[in-house]
C-alpha cells in the first residue's frame, strides 16, 4: 500500500536523505528517468519516435535524461526545451543527450504544430509549480492537448498543482503519469484524475518507509487479494457474515435489490432485507439468495412496531446498511434510529443521510460509515455542492469531526477517513456515473464489514470496497463500454 506525499515534503525528504547518505542528486535524476523510459517502452513496445518537452528546472532534467535513455535503446528521440538547461544535473543529462545524438531545440516561440511523433513526454514543469504556465510553455501545453498523440507526464502533468490538484491555467492532460518515490496528492485531488491518467509510482533509491511523513493511503492492485482472507475450508453461511439491510420505497424497490445483490456477490453468508411488503416482491424476484422480513404498514406508512422488528433483526447482525431508495418520510425515522443504535457497524447511505441532515438526534456510532456523494455531503454540512467539490478533502475531515464516525466521500477519486487515517481510491471510472452505482457500493461495503478475518483496521474495509467497486466497473466497462455499465452488470462484475 502506498501513501501520498506533498511536493514540499518530498523536496525536504530528498534533501535530508541525500545529505544523510552522501548520495548526489544526479543519481536520483537518473533513477527517475529510468522509470519514465520504462513507461515509454511499455507504450511503444516496437519502438518509435518520442518528443520530450523539457522545462527550465529539474523536471526538464528528468526529461533530458529520459531522452538520453530512449536514444540508448536505439530509438529516435528529440528534445524541445523552453530554456537551455546548461547548469547542474539538468545540464549533465542535456549534454549526454546531445552526445548520444538527440537533437535539442531551444524554442523562442510556440511552433504551429507538433512534429511527427508516436508519443510526447511532458517534462515542462514539476511539482514545484503553483502558478499558471505562461508564454511558450502554455502554448506547448495547448498544442499537446489539442493533438491525438499519447502523453506520458514526468512526476506530475505540467500545470497541475501537485499539492491540491487545482489547475490555475493551462495543464497537460496525460495518458499516464510516472511519479517518483510516492504519489503526489494532487494527482488524485480535484482535477488531478482528469489530467494524470494512469499513475505509475517509480522508486528512486530512497527507502519506501523513509521520513515517516504521513499521507493519504492508496491501495494498489496487488494489495486487495492478500488483504481479503480466503474462505476457510469449513466455512458455512453463518460464519461468513450476517448483514441486515433496510432499503426501498415507492418507485425505488430496485435500489434495495441492487444493494442486497451486491452484498450477496461480495460474499456475505446471510443477507436479510427489511422492507415493505411490495418492495419484498421485487427483491425476492431479483435476489432470491436474500431473505426478506416484511415491515408492517398501514395506508403506505410504516407502523411503530417496525422499529422493534428491526432491533431484533439487528441483534444478530455482523453488519448493517440503511438508506438506498428508502424515502424521507417521517415513518421511517423510528427504524432508522434502531439502525443508528445497532451494535454492529452500519453503512448509512442515500436517504438515511438526507434524514440525518435534518434530524439532529440521529447520531451514528463511532464504527458506523457515512457514504455521501457531494450533494448529500453538502446537505449534511449545510454547504453548497460547489463548496464540497472545490475542497473535498476539507469536507471529508469536517464530516468526520462533526459525526465522529468513518466517512467515505464519493467522487471521481473517492476519499475515506477513519480516526487519524485518510485514504484516496486510485481507480475511479466515469462508468460509475450512473444511478444505482451507490446502492451497489453500500451492499459491497456492508459485506466486507461483516466479513471475518479482515485485518483490524478501521479504514481498510472502506478502501477495499471503493477499490473493488471501481474495479468491477472497469471490468464491466471493458465488456459493455462505459455507457453500458448498469447496476446489475456492475454487481455481476464484483470479484472479492
Amino acid at each position: 500500500m502506498l501513501e501520498t506525499i506533498l511536493p514540499e515534503e518530498m523536496k525536504n525528504l530528498e534533501a535530508q536523505w541525500m545529505a544523510a547518505n552522501g548520495v548526489p542528486s544526479c543519481l536520483l535524476m537518473a533513477e527517475a528517468a529510468q522509470g519514465v523510459d520504462l513507461a515509454i517502452a511499455e507504450r511503444l513496445p516496437r519502438g518509435g519516435k518520442v518528443l520530450f518537452l523539457c522545462g527550465p528546472g529539474n523536471n526538464g532534467g528528468d526529461g533530458c535524461a529520459a531522452a538520453w535513455l530512449w536514444r540508448k535503446r536505439g530509438q529516435e528521440a528529440m528534445v524541445w526545451e523552453t530554456r537551455a538547461n546548461t547548469a547542474g544535473d539538468p545540464g549533465i543529462f542535456r549534454r549526454l543527450a546531445l552526445t548520444a545524438g538527440v537533437p535539442v531545440t531551444t524554442l523562442k516561440e510556440t511552433p504551429a504544430v507538433l512534429p511527427d511523433c508516436d508519443l510526447v513526454c511532458d517534462a515542462l514543469f514539476g511539482t514545484g509549480l503553483s502558478r499558471a504556465p505562461e508564454g511558450v510553455a502554455a502554448g506547448l501545453i495547448r498544442l499537446v492537448n489539442g493533438s491525438s498523440v499519447p502523453v506520458v507526464a514526468v512526476d506530475i502533468p505540467s500545470g497541475l498543482n501537485g499539492a491540491d490538484g487545482t489547475v490555475p491555467g493551462e495543464a497537460v492532460i496525460a495518458d499516464e503519469t510516472v511519479t517518483f518515490h510516492r504519489p503526489k496528492a494532487g494527482l488524485y485531488l480535484r482535477k488531478g484524475c482528469r489530467h494524470a491518467g494512469r499513475v505509475r509510482v517509480h522508486p528512486i533509491l530512497i527507502p519506501p518507509d523513509c521520513g515517516g511523513v504521513p499521507g493519504l493511503r492508496v491501495l494498489e492492485q496487488k494489495d486487495h487479494r492478500k488483504l481479503i482472507p480466503p474462505r476457510p475450508a469449513d466455512a458455512h453461511k453463518g460464519s461468513l457474515g450476517r448483514v441486515v439491510i433496510f432499503a426501498g420505497s415507492v418507485g425505488m424497490a430496485g435500489a434495495a435489490a441492487l444493494c442486497a445483490s451486491a452484498c450477496v456477490h461480495a460474499g456475505a453468508g446471510l443477507t436479510r432485507v427489511l422492507c415493505r411488503p411490495w418492495v419484498a416482491q421485487t427483491v425476492q424476484a431479483l435476489v432470491p439468495e436474500a431473505t426478506c422480513t416484511l415491515l408492517p404498514e398501514a395506508d403506505g406508512r410504516l407502523l411503530p412496531e417496525a422499529a422493534e422488528i428491526a432491533r431484533k433483526a439487528l441483534a444478530d447482525a455482523d453488519a448493517a446498511a440503511v438508506g438506498p431508495g428508502l424515502s424521507q418520510g417521517a415513518d421511517v425515522l423510528p427504524v432508522l434510529k434502531a439502525f443508528a443504535e445497532a451494535e454492529c457497524p452500519t453503512v448509512f447511505d442515500a436517504d438515511a443521510l438526507n434524514l440525518m441532515a435534518v434530524n439532529g438526534d440521529l447520531r451514528p456510532r463511532q464504527d458506523a460509515v457515512l457514504t455521501p456523494h457531494p450533494g448529500e455531503a453538502a446537505r449534511l454540512l449545510g454547504l453548497k455542492i460547489s463548496d464540497v467539490t472545490a475542497d473535498p478533502l476539507a469536507a471529508l475531515k469536517t464530516l468526520q469531526t462533526r459525526f465522529g464516525c468513518r466517512v467515505l466521500l464519493k467522487g471521481a477519486r473517492t476519499l475515506m477517513a477513519a480516526g487519524e487515517a485518510a485514504a484516496v481510491n486510485p481507480n475511479g471510472t466515469p462508468a460509475l456515473a450512473k444511478g444505482g452505482s451507490g446502492d451497489v457500493l453500500t451492499g459491497l461495503l456492508a459485506a466486507l464489514l461483516a466479513r471475518p478475518g479482515l485485518p483490524g483496521d478501521a479504514l481498510l474495509p472502506l478502501q477495499l470496497a471503493a477499490f473493488l467497486h471501481a474495479d468491477a466497473a472497469a471490468r464491466a466497462g471493458g465488456r459493455f463500454g462505459e455507457n453500458g455499465v448498469t447496476g446489475r452488470r456492475l454487481v455481476d462484475a464484483i470479484r472479492v
